[in-house]
Parts: C-alpha cells; sequence; structure tokens
C-alpha cells in the first residue's frame, strides 16, 4: 500500500532560513548582499529604502545606497548630505528603519536602528573614490532646498565649478581633477537593533526571522548586547 502523499512537502521548495537560526544575522545579510552585488541582476542592487521621521512627526521615507556592510559592529553604510532634510531628521531624531528586497532572489532584510556619523577620514575617503561627476554633484546641490527653475541650477553648476578654479577643458576632456570633500557630506553608521530577514515561500509561507539586541549610543560610543532571535510567521 502506497504511503499518501504528504502535503507539507508542498511548502518546502525554494530557500529557506537555516533550521537552527545563527546567533547573529549579519553574515548570512552580508552574503545576500555580496551574492547581489556580484551578480548585478538590477543596476543599483544596493538599493536601501530609509525611514526618518519628520519634525512634524510623520514618516519620511527615500531611497539611499548601502555601501558597506559591518557584520561584526552589526551595522551598514550609507552616505548623504548632512545638511538637506533627511540630514535634518537624522540629527533631530536618529532612529531609523532601512529595507532591502531583492526581488529576483526573492529576499528582504528589514533594520531598525540609530544613526552615528561616520569619522571624517572614512568620508574622505570614500568622497575620494567616487565619479567625478558626483564628487562635483555633492558640492553643487543644496539638497532639499528651493531653487526657482532647472536653469537656475544650471547656472549654478557653472558658478561652483568656477568657484573650485576647475579649468572647463579638464572637465569635459575627463581629466582626473582633485575635488575635496564638502563640510556638509558625508556617511552614517546604520546600527541595528533589529534586523529581520525574509525568504519567499510557496503558498506565502514566507520563512521569517527577527533577531533583535540592546543598543545603547552616547556620544558616538556604542555599546551593545547579545542578539537574540525567533522565527515569526509571515
Amino acid at each position: 500500500m502506497s504511503t499518501p502523499p504528504n502535503p507539507i512537502h508542498f511548502y518546502d521548495e525554494g530557500e529557506r532560513l537555516p533550521d537552527i537560526l545563527p546567533n547573529s544575522p549579519f553574515p548570512l545579510f552580508q552574503a545576500w548582499f555580496d551574492q547581489a552585488m556580484g551578480e548585478r541582476l538590477t543596476p543599483n542592487a544596493n538599493s536601501m529604502s530609509l525611514a526618518t521621521t519628520h519634525a512634524d512627526g510623520h514618516p519620511d521615507a527615500r531611497i539611499v545606497l548601502c555601501k558597506s556592510i559591518d557584520p561584526d559592529a552589526g551595522s551598514v553604510m550609507f552616505y548623504t548630505n548632512y545638511t538637506g532634510l533627511k540630514g535634518h531628521q537624522l540629527t533631530n531624531s536618529p532612529q531609523v528603519a532601512a529595507v532591502i528586497h531583492w526581488d529576483h532572489y526573492e529576499r528582504q532584510v528589514r533594520i531598525r536602528g540609530q544613526v552615528v556619523k561616520a569619522t571624517p577620514e572614512q568620508s574622505d575617503a570614500y568622497f575620494a573614490s567616487r565619479a567625478l561627476e558626483s564628487r562635483l554633484g555633492a558640492w553643487i546641490s543644496d539638497q532639499s532646498k528651493p531653487i526657482e527653475s532647472r536653469e537656475a541650477l544650471l547656472e549654478k553648476a557653472v558658478e561652483v565649478i568656477d568657484q573650485l578654479g576647475i579649468d572647463a577643458a579638464d572637465l569635459m576632456s575627463g581629466k582626473d581633477i582633485h575635488i575635496p570633500r564638502p563640510p556638509h557630506w558625508g556617511g552614517y553608521h546604520l546600527h541595528a537593533h533589529t534586523l529581520e530577514l525574509w525568504v519567499a515561500g510557496t503558498g506565502r509561507i514566507h520563512d521569517r526571522a527577527r533577531w533583535t539586541r540592546a543598543l545603547q549610543i552616547e556620544s558616538d560610543q556604542v555599546s551593545v548586547g547579545d542578539w537574540s532571535s525567533t522565527r515569526l510567521q509571515p
């Protein structure tokens, strides 16, 4: 007599989180990130939605680029303008949330935590590695500030290039030009106190787990506790 099929097997296809959840979620997060960045199935495989809080209490969100992960510290790094709306929100309320979703892999990472500014040396090093037009853009744009027209913005670009002492011929030729980092631009470390990993499952029976830890930041000094984990219903 044959054994009747077990319906549980219907839901066993596809990727799963480890049966025994690791002590920290960050090594698996790092592996997912490295695969996405290595295969580049989308142009910006490090796109991350960052949610902050506006002064009126309403949430605000936009896409930034996750530039690196530090599994030992349990943090990720991104860069932005310090004086734009986002920068003011991060100063006034450094508690944030972030999401990275890799649609092709059907994986998602959710982070909640607190930001700390990168050191000037860290910001200088990354800024120097950026493309010329990106370095110029950091000087040209007063991020989030109103401007009367697109034409006015382009005129401002010409003025900034002149103020920086950049020769137009050198700029157009693609010559490597040294541009210092503007003081209003730099990095943030987002230290996680909560991190969720999610992978899609058959019939929407997804695999999902959450890790949490104590996190305390005072005067840029970060102290953390051990991670604890639990599986979650999807």
